[in-house]
């Protein structure tokens, strides 16, 4: 591999750490020598990220305000990601030109990654958040024409910056592009990568980062989902780098940038807010070198000003519709006008991480303790106790080679923020290899300079291209089955239908095509076990706040007999009850007593209709 450009002499003694790089053990600063043209595709990408960040956040006041059917709002936000998607397109079309030889391979095997993930976008949505969030919730608003509070879920007053760039598309029923768009925010990451490691050392350093990041398999799955954690990812990477050229260069517009896109990340998801306490740290441990303490009191207002205002539209929404800014959190402080999920239900939100893995999957103290490992190594898509997800062990194998060299304190932030990050998502909440996805940009920055390192000092530089040749066949054969898993090439070559391909992959579709067909437009459809994917409903609908039938069950429970049970139900304006035959007969069994679970049996001899069921599920009308 080429060689990485020479650094510049080190600055004089006492140049100010505005422009020189303090390093913790308080050795000699040195400036580093950046490529202008990699700085500034890493800027532009910066500017076109928080660009995006904009147009959602000015969708998101508009929406509010009751705008969401105006074709100029809608445009606007489309335009917005169709413009950064053609920047993207031709910033890697411009990449082919810098690069020769193994750059050339690199570039190509990404450009076929792109293609790859584009196709299999356009597959209708059938992923669960999908279907139960990211696009479910966006179709609410649609109807309503505005963006309103949806008591029966709780995750809808969460900040959903991305989903608001999706609206349009849902309000112009293409709801496959909101997942080109999310698509979109990875390949953004990969081009801030690709810069700054371009710039560190040179194209083809860059593009193997750029491949590093866009080949993990949990990247890879999210690429075509209609989720929001690329944004996340994203914003947390764009950060970090402009702090880390802040610290470098000291001018102000990285210190902006940075603000911004840490806001941004807040904005996206609630564990945004992790992301951006901790840049804040990363900020704050640069601002207290930064010399004069009036230098310091304008970097911190700068940033905390910045910061701030992408969060507040999403605080103000939430206190306007439920009295509690940080609604459904902090509770205790906020007396919030509404509760959106009463009622009864189990949940585990009150065991700790210990607890809640040795109940659920038997897990030995050991076992979780090594958790931080495990999750590199043993994920599995599709099992909560397997991380839902997959890495890959290649981002922390290259550590012990990774801080040999120069830039020893930017890589000390890039380890501190993936291992902080990783340590507190494991206790804040169910660990998903979705949930910490920001830790892969900098683990992957790290291990593009564990390579350079190892290059330098291998005798046989065989055996490197040999071991990162077999870590990138191995996700290539995750792509290759997670391609047959989804059944996009039949979709794609016209071999179903998308009632068709939607019937085949979710069991309770043909329940919901029965709702939308043979129901009145006045329905109100109460969903049962159908774990909350109601994206395909297409008539008012509600479902519990968390997993389980919490109003049906004080329904029955409340009641004296069963016309009482369905005058209850009534009295909500439901019409109709969507479940799933199996867990809702062994959920009242377990959780009825005799003389409860015959109120509810003569409830569904008298008082509900069946009149549809297939698949495991069925429809009842109610009666009365």
């Amino acid at each position: 591999m080429p060689q990485a450009a020479a650094p510049a002499p080190a600055l004089r003694a006492g140049s100010g750490p505005s422009t020189a790089y303090r390093c913790s053990h308080g050795s000699r600063l040195a400036r580093l020598k950046m490529d202008d043209r990699y700085s500034s595709l890493l800027l532009r990408t910066c500017i076109a990220g928080c660009l995006l960040g904009l147009a959602a956040t000015v969708y998101l006041l508009a929406g509010v305000a009751g705008y969401l059917r105006s074709a100029w709002l809608n445009a606007t936000a489309a335009g917005a990601a169709a413009g950064a998607a053609a920047f993207i397109v031709i910033e890697i079309a411009a990449i082919a030109s810098r690069v020769a030889g193994r750059g050339r391979w690199l570039w190509g095997a990404i450009v076929a990654l792109a293609l790859a993930q584009v196709a299999l976008s356009l597959t209708p949505p059938i992923a669960r958040d999908e279907l139960t969030h990211h696009l479910a919730i966006p179709n609410l608003y649609v109807r309503e024409g505005r963006i309103v509070g949806v008591p029966f879920a709780p995750y809808s007053y969460y900040p959903m910056l991305l989903d608001m760039l999706y609206i349009p598309w849902i309000y112009w029923e293409i709801d496959f592009v909101p997942k080109l768009v999310h698509g979109t925010f990875g390949w953004l990451t990969g081009l801030l990568i690709f810069a700054h490691l371009s710039a560190r050392m040179n194209a083809v350093y860059g593009l193997l980062g750029f491949f590093f990041f866009a080949s993990v398999p949990a990247v890879l799955r999210s690429m075509h989902a209609a989720y929001v954690d690329l944004g996340l990812v994203f914003y947390s990477t764009a950060s970090l780098l402009c702090l880390v050229r802040w610290r470098e260069e000291g001018a102000r517009r990285w210190l902006a940038l940075a603000a911004c896109s840490a806001g941004f990340a807040a904005a996206t998801k609630p564990n945004g807010l992790l992301s951006l306490a901790l840049l804040s740290m990363v900020f704050l441990l640069s601002a207290a070198s930064a010399g004069a303490p009036k230098r310091i009191v304008g970097a911190v207002a700068l940033f905390g000003t910045l910061a701030l205002i992408p969060v507040l539209p999403w605080l103000i929404k939430n206190e306007l519709q439920t009295g509690n800014p940080f609604y459904p959190f902090l509770g205790r402080f906020f007396e919030a006008t509404r509760d959106p999920a009463p009622g009864i239900g189990a949940a585990f939100t009150e065991l700790g991480i210990f607890a809640k893995r040795k109940l659920l999957y038997g897990e030995r103290w050991w076992q979780i303790a090594a958790l931080p490992l495990r999750v590199f190594f043993s994920g599995r898509d599709h099992s909560p106790q397997y991380f839902d997800g997959v890495l890959t062990p290649l981002l922390i194998l290259g550590l012990p080679w990774a801080f040999k060299g120069k830039w020893l304190c930017e890589k000390k932030l890039c380890i501190g923020f993936a291992a902080l990050f990783l340590g507190y998502a494991i206790f804040l909440a169910d660990l998903r290899v979705r949930y910490i996805l920001p830790i892969v940009p900098p683990l992957v920055i790290l291990l593009v300079y564990a390579v350079f390192n190892i290059y330098l000092r291998i005798g046989r530089p065989a055996y490197l291209y040999a071991g990162l040749l077999f870590f990138a066949a191995v996700n290539a054969g995750y792509l290759h089955r997670y391609a047959q898993e989804t059944g996009a090439i039949s979709y794609l070559a016209g071999g179903q239908s998308r009632e068709g391909y939607l019937e085949s992959k979710l069991a309770e579709y043909p329940a919901m095509r029965y709702v939308n067909e043979q129901t009145p437009e006045t329905s109100k459809i109460y969903l049962l076990f159908v774990g909350r994917r109601a994206y395909y409903c297409r008539r008012r609908y509600i479902h519990d706040g968390g997993e389980l039938p919490a109003r049906l069950l004080r329904a029955v429970r409340q009641s004296a007999g069963p016309a009482e049970v369905a005058g209850r139900l009534r009295g909500e304006g439901i019409t109709h009850l969507l479940v799933r035959r199996d867990l809702l007969d062994r959920y009242m069994a377990d959780n009825l007593k005799p003389s409860e679970l015959t109120v509810w049996s003569g409830f569904l001899e008298r008082w509900a209709e069946k009149r549809f069921e297939g698949r495991g599920y069925a429809v009842y009308q109610l009666n009365g």
